[in-house]
């Protein structure tokens, strides 16, 4: 029997990257499956993919900016969830000069307020089901990088932190646990398109040195890494841990 058999996860996120490899990590565990992304063709792909394997999968399209369309996707959801995966994030690492107030809201809707307010919306399922609830952050909480400016971003993410600690404190005597993941640098789709993909091949050699001076494993994370921890924070192995801040991150922060 699997680690998570007889649970459902709710997964932000869900369609690609972190989320996707989080929710094929839950269901070879036995979890069944609620998928929340934007783009409805890709949700359909990764869910025939999920299904094909066994899993059973429902999917929401939802603009999860638009919390009011949020609100109402999750008021329709029509089954109990056990587990709430708050993986979808957004970073725009831009000079402090040059952030703007939309780049300000959409970083903290998606990194702070989709968080709490799904949290919200799910609390009586997961009390029912003494449920668990990980959020992700990033080692831009506590780690900054010369030369890449993170100010909102890095608020962003110690604010889910602090959410985190203050959640597992107020929602521990209900029977919920919530715990966060903090990755380093995770070869995702969207890391190898919008980073790796945009460099020279000097900028691509002088960042391998960086990966192998800065993590003391001498490489970045691959995402089933980050998925295996979020199984085991999942699952009863983790039964008394609560309010921690794990760091998946090669040792990055160690420096």
């Amino acid at each position: 029997m699997g680690r998570l058999e007889g649970r459902t996860a709710l997964i932000t996120g869900g369609s690609e990257g972190l989320g996707r490899a989080i929710a094929e990590a839950f269901a070879a565990e036995g979890a069944g499956l609620v998928l929340l992304a934007r783009d409805r063709e890709k949700l359909a792909r990764t869910a025939g993919a999920l299904r094909s394997e066994g899993a059973t999968v429902r999917t929401l399209a939802v603009d999860l900016a638009d919390l009011s369309a949020l609100t109402d996707a999750v008021t329709r959801l029509d089954v109990g969830v056990d587990i709430l995966v708050n993986n979808v994030g957004l970073a725009r690492l831009k000079p402090l000069a040059d952030l703007t107030l939309e780049d300000a809201e959409a970083m903290v809707t998606l990194n702070l307020m989709v968080p709490f307010r799904l949290t919200q919306l799910l609390l009586p399922s997961l009390v029912a089901a003494q449920g668990t609830v990980i959020n992700m952050s990033s080692y831009w909480a506590t780690t900054m990088v010369a030369g890449r400016p993170s100010s909102l971003y890095s608020a962003t993410r110690g604010a889910i932190e602090s959410l985190t600690r203050a959640l597992a404190n107020e929602l521990g005597p209900d029977g919920v646990r919530v715990n966060a993941i903090a990755p380093g640098s995770i070869a995702t789709p969207t890391f190898d398109r919008e980073f790796l993909g945009r460099m020279t091949s000097e900028q691509r050699a002088a960042y391998e040195r960086y990966v192998r001076d800065a993590y003391p494993t001498g490489r970045i994370g691959r995402m089933e890494e980050v998925a295996n921890a979020a199984v085991y924070l999942a699952s009863d192995q983790a039964s008394w841990t609560t309010g921690t801040v794990l760091a998946v991150d090669g040792g990055l922060t160690l420096r």
